[in-house]
């Protein structure tokens, strides 16, 4: 945000900022507040903050701002998430260092340009993208794979999390992501369920007919990359919850079940090793590592969770070249049986 304030071309009579809000003990409900704070502080109280808290008026809010924006936001957030797919999955074993990220930052510039501008290419852009990454150059190996999970920020924000997924591939591993989309199915999911308990009937429409609307737009993007993208299908959110049942009832809400639920689902489907990225003291976090003990014990699969807290500590590190090491055992062995 302060990026973008500081940035000569800011124009703060044109711009507002965009932060969703939650509500109980999660301290992502706070973060517009510190926001709001440091916007005043610095003299732009005039430039507002748009946030929708994510519950079952969420997208009754977002339609304040036109539903051309939660169209285009949702077409933005399966691209760029089908394109980040593609790094993570090219990018270790790129023949040509560098040239992953190279594809990368110029389709995410292009991307940017076509949803700023409602232009209706980005479906073009996808299968130039595939295009691409799929002919780039590269060595014919396996890595272990790694799931990677926990708080949607932390782990999705390469400075929040001091750029992990990068030091996973520099220590021999291929990173999955959980995808960002994840949170928003399960905010659809949790809002048709407290919607059912009321018996109103016209949200439990509505919520199905987002999601719906959602999914058609989640497959048709994804289509273009069906027989190169090994990490393309992501579980439902019910098959999440179900997954996590076991060690989760699916009244617990929040990200907790989420990550349970999609390291089972990570497990299935051959992840050597499990990190879980959180905030450090975040309770959902906290909860997410005492649960991994009984899924290592059930599974076998390595997992190492990792607090940040904005400095960097290099016992981080070190632990992280550990669990590397264990995951690569887990991963011979699993070859040779």
């Amino acid at each position: 945000m302060l990026k973008r304030v500081f940035s000569p071309d800011f124009k703060q009579e044109e711009s507002a900022f965009f932060m969703p809000s939650g509500a109980g003990p999660c301290r992502f409900g706070q973060y517009n507040v510190f926001h709001r704070m440091a916007l005043d502080e610095l003299g732009y109280s005039d430039v507002p903050i748009f946030a929708p808290n994510q519950d079952a008026e969420f997208y009754k809010d977002l339609g304040i701002v036109g539903k051309d924006f939660t169209l285009w936001s949702w077409k933005g957030i399966i691209a760029v998430e089908l394109l980040t797919k593609c790094l993570h999955e090219t990018r270790p074993y790129e023949k040509e260092r560098g040239s992953a990220d190279f594809f990368y930052q110029e389709y995410l510039k292009k991307m940017y340009s076509s949803l700023k501008g409602s232009d209706g290419k980005v479906e073009t852009l996808l299968e130039a993208v595939r295009t691409d990454f799929e002919n780039l150059p590269r060595y014919k190996q396996s890595k272990p794979l790694i799931g990677i999970i926990g708080e949607i920020f932390v782990r999705s924000n390469k400075f929040s999390n001091e750029n992990l997924i990068r030091k996973v591939e520099a220590l021999g591993g291929e990173a999955w992501l959980a995808p960002v989309e994840e949170w928003i199915y399960y905010v659809n999911y949790s809002a048709a369920q407290k919607a059912l308990l009321k018996k109103d009937w016209s949200a439990i429409m509505n919520t199905l007919l987002t999601t719906f609307f959602q999914k058609r737009i989640e497959h048709r993007y994804a289509g273009y990359f069906k027989g190169f993208l090994k990490t393309l299908k992501e579980p439902a959110t019910k098959e999440i919850v179900k997954k996590a049942s076991p060690y989760l009832h699916r009244s617990f809400e929040g990200e907790t079940i989420l990550s349970i639920g999609k390291t089972i689902d990570l497990m299935e489907k051959g992840a050597s090793g499990i990190v879980n990225a959180m905030p450090f003291g975040c309770m959902p976090g906290t909860i997410v590592t005492a649960l991994m003990q009984g899924l290592k014990r059930d599974y076998g699969v390595p997992s190492i969770n990792i607090p940040y807290d904005g400095t960097e500590s290099p016992t981080t590190d070190i632990q992280l070249e550990a669990f590397m090491h264990q995951a690569k055992e887990y991963s011979n062995k699993v070859i040779s049986e």
